[in-house]
């Protein structure tokens, strides 16, 4: 049997919050309902927030079927309290573990998290390797919470990068800007793009109150990158253009939360990390979701609010402009707070179609299509049976 090792930083559940996890769910899904016959030939490499689970092949239970999953490290549950770094634990967990999910040369990695890839080659030079970058990797080392003042590991680690897109097999995209970044190291470059479970809403679903913006809502890691500070200030300042009657709801953990605290206040609402169910309710009440990041890939965040015809303000980087119709859906602000202000005010002043818009516009991510796509790539590599693979050795 030829398995399907999906390795990942996360519990595949709801741990950490956040656009990766959403989308891996959203194939997970799609095999569950649609290639319900391969969910057992599956294996979820992970974390937990459990320590006595560690080491240990439990089955998962995911859209109502039971999928095989090893978490290999116990990931702190704060994360704007972290003591140590998730990707370098969960590494060595990989390592640790290795015997218990080590692929044969017949299975498929199906990489999410790039501190997986070369474990995997080092244990198994032969099987096949299928990354997908949600992000893209030149951009990571800004992120880097521990490792900031090592400027060796800041640069060991961007060439193991390049080493990584130079050797995998395949490796999916999510905008064109990652394509046109790694098309130097790789020819075996695929833009899938993010999904979205699309609800049925119905006509007029979102009005605002008095014709008012009332409720802004950030969702999303809080560090440094996100820029949320600016968002906090443009609510803080609005006084200033009579938008004195808005509030803000930040949705996330991060390394920046303890510090952003501090704005807490009437107007500024701080609710942490919240499982993806509670992010759907904070969306339902929200008017606008604003994002203010300063480099992205294409936010799981964003998709989800367009979904429930929640209007965007967001800057313009990564591939958020290959997702977003600003002038119809969103506003594109420079970053600013006083950009942010601009842009609540021409959503309010027609925010009903707005509101359509985005409704109708994210259909076109549908999660169904999308890992249609995604799956018909890993076939590819993830075989269907043991006859077809040696004949293919054979040829």
């Amino acid at each position: 049997m030829s398995r399907l090792l999906i390795y990942d930083t996360s519990n595949f559940k709801d741990f950490p919050i956040g656009g990766q996890l959403t989308s891996i769910s959203n194939f997970l899904r799609y095999l569950c309902e649609e290639q319900t016959e391969r969910v057992k030939e599956i294996l979820l490499v992970g974390v937990t927030l459990q320590t006595e689970e560690v080491g240990k092949i439990s089955r998962l239970e995911l859209y109502g079927k039971k999928i095989s999953f090893l978490p290999v490290a116990a990931a702190e549950g704060d994360l704007g309290n972290t003591s140590r770094s998730l990707r370098l634990t969960y590494a060595k967990g990989l390592w640790k573990w290795r015997k218990k999910w080590k692929p044969t040369k017949w299975d498929c990695n199906y990489i999410h998290t790039p501190e997986a890839y070369g474990l995997v080659r080092l244990c198994s030079p032969s099987s096949p390797c299928v990354i997908f970058s949600h992000g893209s990797y030149f951009n990571m080392e800004k992120g880097f919470r521990f490792f900031q003042k090592n400027l060796l590991i800041k640069k060991g680690f961007t060439l193991y990068l390049k080493w990584l897109l130079r050797t995998a097999d395949q490796i999916l995209l999510l905008d064109k800007d990652s394509l046109r970044d790694y098309a130097p190291y790789n020819k075996n470059l695929v833009q899938v793009g993010n999904s979205v479970v699309c609800p049925q809403l119905p006509e007029g679903y979102r009005r605002l109150t008095a014709g008012k913006v009332e409720n802004l809502l950030f969702v999303g890691r809080l560090s440094k990158d996100k820029r949320v500070e600016p968002i906090i200030q443009a609510v803080t300042e609005a006084g200033q253009e009579g938008l004195q009657q808005i509030q803000l709801t930040v949705v996330g953990n991060g390394e920046e939360y303890h510090r952003l605290l501090a704005y807490q206040s009437e107007r500024i609402h701080f609710t942490g990390a919240v499982s993806p169910g509670e992010v759907r309710k904070y969306m339902e009440k929200a008017d606008i979701l604003v994002m203010n990041s300063a480099f992205e890939g294409v936010p799981m965040t964003i998709l989800e609010a367009l979904s429930l015809g929640l209007p965007v303000i967001s800057t313009n980087v990564g591939g958020i402009g290959e997702v977003l119709r600003f002038g119809q859906d969103s506003e594109e602000t420079d970053g600013t707070s006083e950009g942010i202000r601009q842009a609540v005010k021409r959503i309010e002043a027609f925010y009903e179609v707005y509101s359509r818009n985005a409704y109708d516009n994210s259909k076109a991510f549908d999660y169904r299509h999308v890992n249609q796509k995604v799956y018909q790539l890993l076939r590819d590599y993830w075989k269907t049976g043991t006859n077809s693979r040696n004949k293919a050795i054979d040829k």
